[in-house]
């Protein structure tokens, strides 16, 4: 019986020595040092070549007891026993930092989970419980941040009250994006911003005071992008500065507003002229509003072109290489875009000849989303 085990042990042993050898080899000649993973075959193929010469020392080392004891095989233990060994280690290594990390995410998804039932003892419970891992994941300020996330006012208010801040280079991904219930994007995902998009009114009066300069802006472009009106005012009662883009037009409010085509925003603005309202303003608001009409399909849409071009905006100013923004509608075939320019007051006969059949048949279409956006978790416009 014992022979047979012999046999059978090294039978195993060649093929996983050689297996491991050959494939290890194979993968290493393949390797690459561009892509997303350079040298990547050089690190899988020494894995292999370890995992093999692991299997066949551990195997020629059951042969050994059972009684295999020539020299020659001795020696082949021996000559194997160090990359083995070095493999075993870094076996061991790897298995005891995957259950360190799984208990910090663990103890992370306790810490998230009292922040969801918004219950600041069973938060100060389960942040007690973080152990050094599980603190180096993520600090107080991104709790604030998942707080603010998940709407957890009492937590939010634990954290601040604890002397927990934030500032611009805070950021929560406690979502790939977020996006409106329209389909738009909103790119601002700082705490103070996330307040404001939700129309959460207690959150922004909470952080309002402990968010530094670059957030408070943010959030106003993106108060100024959903139309809430309520919460510039309360910015602005506050004492924080409109932004104005800092020579950027850009970056100011009146891009913002037309980014979401907010009526609301859009008319205080033209009325009571809070911020610079120039022709380079004009032109990025133009270009922002096109912008959102290339993602959504909204009525609205349509009143604040031509509040724009009631302030002097050009609606057939040229537009990423094409002669006019109407061209660009009909070469991607934005029928809700091409619509919207021409009751605005673009003019058909601007665009060459090429393009004006393709126009005709545009108009056929129907108003359809450009793309199919998730619903859940989306915010108001």
């Amino acid at each position: 019986m014992k022979e047979v085990a012999r046999i059978l042990l090294l039978a195993v042993s060649a093929i996983a020595f050689a297996g491991g050898v050959a494939f290890g080899l194979l993968l290493m000649a393949s390797s690459s040092q561009g892509g997303f993973f350079p040298g990547l075959g050089l690190a899988l193929g020494g894995l292999a070549i370890g995992a093999g010469t692991f299997l066949s020392w551990l195997c020629n080392g059951i042969a050994w007891v059972l009684g295999m004891r020539s020299r020659w095989f001795g020696w082949v233990i021996v000559a194997q026993s160090l990359p083995a060994l070095l493999f075993a280690g870094w076996l061991g290594y790897q298995i005891g930092e995957s259950f360190l990390d799984r208990r910090a995410g663990d103890q992370r998804a306790e810490i998230h989970a009292a922040i969801g039932a918004d219950d600041p003892a069973a938060f100060d419970a389960a942040r007690a419980r973080c152990g050094a891992r599980c603190q180096s994941r993520a600090g107080l300020s991104s709790d604030l941040l998942a707080a603010v996330d998940a709407g957890a006012i009492r937590v939010a208010r634990h954290l601040v009250e604890a002397g927990t801040r934030m500032d611009s280079d805070d950021w929560y991904g406690s979502r790939v994006d977020l996006y409106t219930c329209e389909g738009s994007y909103l790119p601002a995902r700082l705490g103070l911003s996330a307040a404001v998009a939700r129309g959460d009114r207690a959150m922004v009066d909470l952080l309002l005071p402990v968010s530094d300069d670059r957030s408070r802006e943010d959030a106003l472009l993106t108060a100024a992008r959903l139309d809430r009106m309520e919460m510039i005012r309360a910015f602005r009662a506050a004492g924080v500065p409109l932004p104005t883009g800092d020579g950027d037009p850009r970056d100011g409010l009146v891009a913002a507003a037309a980014s979401g085509a907010a009526i609301g925003v859009g008319e205080w603005l033209f009325a009571e002229r809070p911020v610079p309202v120039g022709t380079a303003e004009l032109e990025h608001a133009m270009e922002a509003l096109y912008r959102f009409m290339e993602t959504v399909t909204a009525p609205r849409a349509l009143p604040f072109a031509r509040l724009l071009v009631a302030q002097g905006a050009d609606v057939d100013a040229p537009f990423r290489g094409e002669p006019t923004f109407l061209t660009e509608a009909v070469r991607t075939r934005r029928a809700h875009a091409a619509r919207v320019l021409i009751a605005a007051g673009a003019d058909p006969a601007r665009l060459p000849a090429e393009r004006r059949a393709d126009l005709e048949a545009l108009l056929q279409e129907p108003d359809t989303p450009a793309y199919d956006r998730s619903r859940q978790g989306c915010v108001a416009p």
